[in-house]
């Protein structure tokens, strides 16, 4: 208001009264609708009565805010006024701000009438916006429902209050198209086919009056079936053909022409007829036409590969950036031969899928649906799809909703360096996320678009509470301690350099969105076979667990390193607030210890087997081969180790040195599991052949990312343990006798732990060595596979992704074992 008294201009007076919508936006409801909306809504009026509205954003605007203030009556009274005689756009425009906002408000106030007759009318300016039609549905089925007739004041309306009218009306704009001899639009169409359904819904007599199901649908294939967009328009609707699916698919496939006994005849000569085969596959296997035998599955997979390679003749003359005509084939055929794998287990299909996919993407390098496919199916191998040239190339707020697509399997396979820098990456995007969104809200400002102020506003908190961004914020603190610490000076830095507070938990739980977007991937499955909604919530409710497990194990790690900073006497400890709270850190260590052992056990009594989503799905997280890997179990051990340590450096005996001598019987028990679990070896048995077992690769990933905290840990423990060794070699009297002994065992029990665990990291990089070999090996064998051809080029790029990832595991147990050797010779340090 400032600028505006200095300079009367109206954008400066509109700037202060969006300032003031977006308080109300931002404060409670009561708040909102008692101060902020009425002081908005009087400072538009006194425009409005002085006649100063210039705009068409400062109109919206006032209506915006009679809106939000539930004055809906006064928000129409408006539009029929000032608005109607104001407003820049021309009667049947295509998007007629007038009409649709009056139809709009008339729909909300439930004047069903009103509101019917003008979306009629937008219809007949427009018959192809969908919208319109959901919403005239909506109004004429109201007036039924409650038998509205006109009376003598709404005689002059001209509505469909009876579904006979509506009736003529949709088969009216279906005459009109039919009628045109230039291209036809979709919607007339589709009302048809919606209209069908709403009314056996009903269970309505007036349903026979339409033509069935099976004669609309093919209607719609015959007119559009050249069209991309023809199985997602149908598919909604398939179920209404019930027993005539059989037909419905003959009559189609004999429309099409393709089943002929010769090869010749069965290949698509143009791209629409091959277009038109497409769409019938998609229907068929939407109808439940795919649950085939294994051997026919593979045949028609053959026969849709056979048809890919010939339908490339077709695109000789298509762009890099086109994709192919006969592409889908390829897919569908991917498809079938998943389903094939997901039945019999046989992971050379996998490898055939990869190299399918592989050939197809040579010819169409811009097809991303191929992209995803290979990611996923590559992750199922153990491989990471990026580190082989399948890239996926995010870019801004796909990092958000396709990240998962790249930050989960880089983790799984142990390529920390391309890890990192897709969280560095990712996190880039959403830390400028504020500085971003905040030019483009002064930009909706400065040109007046104040609608889209409060949208800018709502996406920046959607990111800010994004699942992702969570998650990529713990992730990226666990991989720096996994990769940035080579000994406990440098693993100290980098915990001071995150800035964790380990007493206060910064996510916010009940806010977490999740912003993934799971349907980016084809796919033409049964509706039973889809992504359902519980799958997804599930999906969800599994990642937020897993955020749960990083964010304990994060701050538990946090507490212990702050530990060593603590005074020597537990009493004083007792009296120190950390962060002007009254919590000390080693209530908040014993806390978090809690905490994360409940969690642990919650995971193992809920996750009992693997889960598996549908190909269009997410990927699962790693909770599964942590609870069965027992890394939780360890992690915890290494935790009662510190407070142990915490606890018998005083001179309080809260714990006996018998404490940790069974710590360390029960660490060296879960080391032994750990081990076993890794060295079960990459290749096993399966279907009577061998193959890769991608759970090796990953668990050997979670024995280093515990290995890395025990060094942590331990490293804390030799701190804490510190200030025993100058007692250790001073003379001995008599009252100080048993201190010393107390103090020497447990020096002489922790090197004994530091050794086994300097004995674990041994077995672990022998056991991921041996992999490294059996790998090698396995080529041999998967040359004299009846694909070889197809898989050779695949086997090499999976070769080279396997040899990445345990070389970095191994540069990291390295790295840990120097971590463990700086333990040493301090521990090492005994009296003569």
């Amino acid at each position: 208001m400032a600028l505006y008294k200095v300079a009367p201009k109206n954008p400066y007076y509109f700037w202060a009264v969006m300032s003031i919508v977006m308080q109300a936006h931002m404060s409670d409801s009561k708040l909102s609708c008692t101060m902020y909306l009425p002081l908005a809504e009087r400072m538009i009026a006194k425009m409005v009565k002085e006649n100063k509205l210039e705009g068409e954003a400062e109109l919206k605007l006032y209506i915006m805010v009679l809106e939000k203030s539930g004055k809906r009556q006064q928000a129409l009274d408006f539009v029929n006024g000032l608005l109607e005689a104001s407003f820049l756009g021309t009667p049947g425009s295509r998007w007629n701000f007038y009409l649709t906002k009056k139809a709009e408000l008339l729909l909300r106030m439930e004047r069903y009438s009103e509101s019917n007759a003008i979306y009629r009318q937008l219809l007949l300016d427009d018959p192809d916006q969908w919208q319109y039609y959901q919403d005239y549905f909506t109004s004429m089925f109201a007036l039924v429902d409650i038998n509205w007739t006109p009376d003598e004041t709404t005689q002059s309306v001209s509505c469909d209050y009876t579904v006979e009218l509506a009736l003529v009306f949709i088969e009216q704009g279906i005459a009109r198209e039919e009628a045109k001899s230039s291209k036809k639009l979709r919607g007339p169409y589709l009302a048809c086919l919606e209209l069908l359904q709403l009314l056996l819904k009903r269970n309505h007599s007036a349903a026979s009056r339409l033509a069935s199901p099976l004669e609309q649908i093919k209607q719609y294939f015959t007119i559009f079936g050249d069209k991309n967009c023809c199985f997602s328009d149908i598919s909604n609707y398939l179920y209404m053909l019930e027993s005539e699916t059989d037909k419905f698919l003959a009559d189609i496939l004999t429309s099409l022409g393709l089943n002929g006994e010769n090869t010749e005849d069965m290949l698509a000569k143009e791209p629409k007829i091959m277009q038109r085969h497409v769409c019938y596959l998609a229907v068929s296997r939407r109808l439940g036409k795919h649950c085939l035998s294994h051997q026919e599955k593979l045949r028609l997979a053959e026969e849709l590969i056979h048809r890919h390679r010939e339908g490339l003749t077709l695109g000789t003359d298509l762009l890099t950036t086109d994709l192919q005509y006969s592409d889908n084939y390829c897919l569908l055929a991917v498809h079938l031969l998943y389903d094939a794998w997901c039945e019999s287990g046989d992971q050379l299909l996998l490898w055939t899928i990869c190299a399918l996919l592989e050939s197809a993407l040579k010819s169409s390098p811009s097809n991303f649906h191929i992209k995803l496919l290979l990611t996923k199916i590559y992750s199922y191998l153990g491989i990471y799809g990026p580190s082989v040239g399948i890239k996926l190339e995010l870019r801004h707020i796909q990092f958000d909703t396709l990240g998962y697509m790249c930050f989960h399997p880089a983790l799984k396979v142990g390529h920390y360096s391309a890890w990192k820098s897709v969280l560095t990456e990712a996190l880039l995007f959403f830390s400028t996320n504020f500085k971003d969104t905040s030019e483009y809200i002064i930009s909706a400002y400065k040109y007046g678009s104040f609608t889209k102020v409060y949208e800018f506003v709502q996406f920046r908190q959607r990111l800010n509470d994004s699942l992702q961004f969570a998650l990529l914020n713990v992730e990226k603190n666990i991989c720096d301690l996994i990769l940035e610490t080579s000994n406990h000076q440098s693993a100290e830095k980098v915990l001071t350099s995150m800035d964790i507070d380990p007493i206060i938990d910064e996510c916010k739980w009940e806010d977490l969105r999740d912003n993934r977007d799971l349907d980016v991937m084809l796919t033409w499955d049964p509706p039973h076979s889809c992504l359902t909604h519980e799958q997804r919530h599930l999906s969800f409710t599994e990642q937020k667990q897993w955020l749960r497990l990083r964010n304990l194990t994060v701050r538990a790690l946090t507490a212990a390193m702050l530990l060593p900073a603590l005074p020597l006497s537990h009493e004083s400890t007792t009296s120190q607030a950390v962060n002007g709270g009254g919590t000390n850190m080693c209530d908040a260590l014993l806390s978090l210890h809690d905490q994360l052992k409940q969690h642990v056990e919650e995971l193992e009594t809920e996750h009992t087997c693997e889960r598996r989503y549908s190909l269009q799905g997410p990927f699962c997280t790693l909770i599964y081969p942590f609870v069965t890997g027992r890394h939780g179990a360890l992690l915890l051990q290494f935790l009662r180790v510190v407070q142990c340590c915490f606890f018998l450096q005083d001179d309080t005996g809260k714990l006996e040195t018998s404490d940790l001598q069974m710590l360390t019987l029960e660490i060296d028990e879960s080391m032994k599991l750990v081990i076993g679990r890794v060295s079960e070896g990459i290749i096993v048995e399966g279907n009577g052949q061998q193959q890769f077992s991608a759970s090796t690769l990953t668990q050997a990933v979670l024995a280093v990312e515990t290995l890395s905290h025990g060094c942590l840990l331990l490293g804390v423990c030799d701190k804490l343990l510190q200030p025993l060794r100058p007692v250790t070699g001073r003379k001995k009297s008599k009252k100080k006798e048993e201190t010393v002994q107390q103090a020497t065992q447990l020096l002489s029990e922790f090197s004994s732990l530091l050794v086994r665990m300097e004995t674990f990291a041994q077995e672990l990089l022998n056991a991921v060595s041996a992999d490294a070999i059996s790998m090698e090996m396995q080529q041999l064998n998967l040359k004299t596979t009846p694909s070889s051809d197809m898989i050779e080029d695949v086997w090499k790029k999976a070769q080279f992704s396997y040899s990445l990832s345990y070389k970095q595991i191994r540069d990291v147990i390295e790295t840990k074992r120097k971590y463990l050797a700086s333990l040493k010779p301090q521990s090492s340090k005994q009296p003569h």
